[in-house]
């Protein structure tokens, strides 16, 4: 239920802070299961874009690092409200250390994170009971599925609940401020909250950060400027291994029959969801080719479009259209399509009315996630999604200036490694040899290839997954949560996101974030029950408080 400010004046089993997919499903997992919850968020009901001066960052956009207004979201549902909707499991070899990607590998395996997939799936309406890929042989590419959610805004999806729970309280419009650290006990007392011109404290067993990559590490890098040995000191691992993904278009793939491309476009389920198969190179074509994880499926964008047909340049120009407002580094090849095909349209007024009249039947009456027309040549653009390798000196970090609660901004670091574009086409080139020996297709690439590189960095651009900021690991030397997504210096204090992936894969992240979320949730239940016992509670009345000896004592902000 929405509250006001009196809700502060009760105490929590678990305070969840953040609003977007990854916070709702924590906290209403939470409140499913008896726990007394507050879920906070800086934003109002309706998801928006943060003005510059309500943030507090100052990522401007360069050119790999989109600025953080494009990249992040105020508000109940946070960036789902802008979220494409895609549902991708991680792979098991995203767990496995490999020689070649460093820093890989996790303190659990996959099979500890699969089982609550299926409940992430319902809270974000992709609900896919039943459906299962296409059996298959043996083979370097085995097809993956992604499906999509039918409602984008996670909020809106889980609507009623959020309204009517009788154990979840929900602010909105409220600011952390900061964190209320006891080192001795080495654990949270509370979080400092802004609501309503006024100042608020929020008490509870649990907290769990919510509130994005950049969010999480900000809060905790003011926190770590009071206490300097907190997370492995200055230079541990807290907002380092900064990643995203690599993803864009260099090759179109033209399919042998009508029937292969059919197995890669898009089918609608029994339950109204959308699915579809990409290529995926398969764990031992990975480790053998040293290839990332990564993944392709066809898309419409930027397909050879024949000049005769309507629907086909309507749905170009659909496309185009972001590319046109703001200017995309479009070559004068594209510019020259582009204006051939606008003609084109403007020739054929009755089928381009006709063909409009089907792509708006597509998109908001069977609301498939993004158009995708079937073409009579049997080629289409070849979108790519993938890993991006884990540097440490790609970083969030904080810079010598404040906000108005006296919190110190945040600015980032962020690049690509040459490995990460060679691995990108090395990766086209070995699904271009299996298409053909398999007489499935081939590729057709943009461009010469020695411009392929070129062009794989010209596109490389992200922002949005904010992955690795928190990793996962064993010590507080190496990683700054431990296989539950607790802080490993904090007793009482979690994180929930993809911030603490220690490798990114080729999986939107959305997805397998929820799941850890609902894994997390599962654990707090545990761990609130297991210390409610009557036993918990004779054996915590006779221990000593927890010495951290190796924490300072607080030092002023300025």
């Amino acid at each position: 239920m929405f509250a006001g400010p009196e809700v502060f004046q009760h105490g929590f089993d678990v305070c969840v802070v953040g609003a977007g997919p990854v916070g709702i499903a924590a906290a209403l997992e939470l409140s499913r299961r008896g726990m007394r919850t507050l879920l906070i968020e800086a934003g109002p009901k309706q998801s928006k874009r943060p003005e510059r001066n309500e943030t507090g960052f100052d990522i401007d956009d360069d050119i790999y690092h989109a600025a953080d207004q494009v990249t992040s979201a105020t508000g109940l549902g946070g960036t789902s409200e802008r979220w494409g909707g895609q549902c991708v499991e991680l792979d098991d070899i995203d767990f496995e250390p490999r020689d070649y990607v460093a820093h890989s590998g996790w303190p659990i395996a996959h099979e500890k994170i699969s089982p609550f997939y299926q409940r992430a799936r319902s809270l974000l309406s992709s609900n896919v009971t039943g459906e299962r890929s296409e059996p298959e042989s043996e083979t370097d590419f085995p097809a993956s599925r992604e499906s999509w959610t039918r409602i984008r805004n996670t909020a809106k999806a889980n609507r009623a609940e959020l309204a009517s729970s009788q154990n979840l309280f929900v602010i909105l419009d409220a600011r952390v401020k900061a964190l209320g650290f006891d080192p001795v006990q080495g654990r949270l007392h509370s979080i400092s909250i802004g609501f309503r011109g006024g100042s608020y404290k929020v008490c509870a067993e649990h907290y769990v950060l919510a509130c994005g990559g950049r969010g999480n590490t900000r809060l905790l890098l003011n926190l770590q400027v009071a206490y300097p040995q907190l997370f492995g000191g200055s230079d541990g691992p807290l907002g380092r291994f900064y990643m995203g993904h690599l993803a864009g278009q260099i090759a179109q793939i033209e399919f042998t029959t009508k029937e292969h491309a059919e197995r890669y476009l898009f089918k609608r389920t029994s339950t109204g969801t959308f699915v579809c198969n990409r290529f995926q190179p398969g764990p031992k074509l990975q480790r053998t080719l040293k290839l990332p994880n990564i993944a392709f499926w066809p898309t419409n964008r930027r397909a050879a479009f024949g000049e005769a047909d309507p629907a086909l340049s309507l749905l170009y120009l659909w496309n185009s259209k972001k590319a046109v407002v703001h200017k995309a580094t479009w070559g004068e090849a594209d510019r020259s399509r582009y204006y051939n095909v606008l003609h084109n349209v403007l020739r054929h007024p009755i089928g381009a009315t006709f063909s409009a009249l089907g792509l708006l039947r597509q998109k908001y009456g069977i609301a498939e996630p993004y158009l995708v027309l079937r073409r009579p040549d049997l080629r289409y653009g070849l979108r790519y999604h993938g890993e991006q390798i884990p540097s440490s000196s790609n970083r969030a970090f904080l810079k010598p200036e404040q906000d108005a609660d006296g919190q110190f901004k945040l600015e980032v670091s962020f690049r690509y490694l040459p490995q990460d574009i060679s691995g990108t086409l090395n990766a086209h080139l070995a699904l271009d040899r299996w298409l053909k020996e398999r007489k499935i297709g081939k590729l057709i690439f943009d461009t010469a290839p020695e411009h392929l590189e070129e062009h794989i960095d010209a596109q490389a651009k992200d922002g949005y997954h904010q992955i690795g900021l928190t990793k996962m690991g064993v010590d507080r030397k190496h990683a700054v949560v431990n296989h539950n997504c607790r802080i490993i210096d904090i007793v009482n204090l979690y994180i929930a996101g993809s911030c603490i992936f220690p490798t990114s894969g080729q999986a939107n992240p959305t997805l397998p974030a929820v799941a850890f979320a609902v894994r997390l949730a599962d654990h707090l239940v545990s761990e609130i029950r297991c210390q409610s016992t009557p036993a918990a509670l004779s054996m915590s009345s006779r221990l000593e408080p927890k010495v951290a000896s190796s924490l300072s004592v607080p030092r002023s902000i300025c």
